[in-house]
C-alpha cells in the first residue's frame, strides 16, 4: 500500500489526511503536558483520545498508543503506518 498520493499512484493509494498531521501534534502537545504534570493520567487518556481518532468519508484512522503505529480501516480491512514514516 502506498501512502504518498500522486497522479500516477495506483487507486489504491491512500493519501495522509491532513488531519493526521494535525492530531500528531495534538498528541505531542498532551504528551508535553502529561510530563511536565499540567494534565493527569485521565485527562491524557481521555483527550488521547478524541485526539486518536479521525473519522472520514471512505476510511477512518485509529492512533493506537501500546504501538506507535496510526491504523487505517477502509471498512474492509485495516492496515498500519508507524508515527515515523508519516513524519519523515
Amino acid at each position: 500500500m502506498s501512502f504518498r498520493h500522486r497522479p500516477d499512484d495506483p487507486p489504491d493509494a491512500v493519501g495522509i489526511p491532513p488531519a493526521l498531521g494535525k492530531a500528531m501534534a495534538s498528541y505531542r502537545s498532551l504528551l508535553d503536558e502529561l510530563e511536565a504534570g499540567s494534565i493527569n493520567d485521565a485527562t491524557f487518556r481521555r483527550r488521547a483520545l478524541g485526539v486518536g481518532l479521525i473519522v472520514r468519508e471512505r476510511d477512518a484512522w485509529i492512533l493506537d498508543l501500546s504501538t506507535e503505529r496510526w491504523w487505517r480501516y477502509d471498512g474492509v480491512a485495516l492496515s498500519s503506518l508507524r508515527f515515523r514514516e508519516v513524519e519523515g
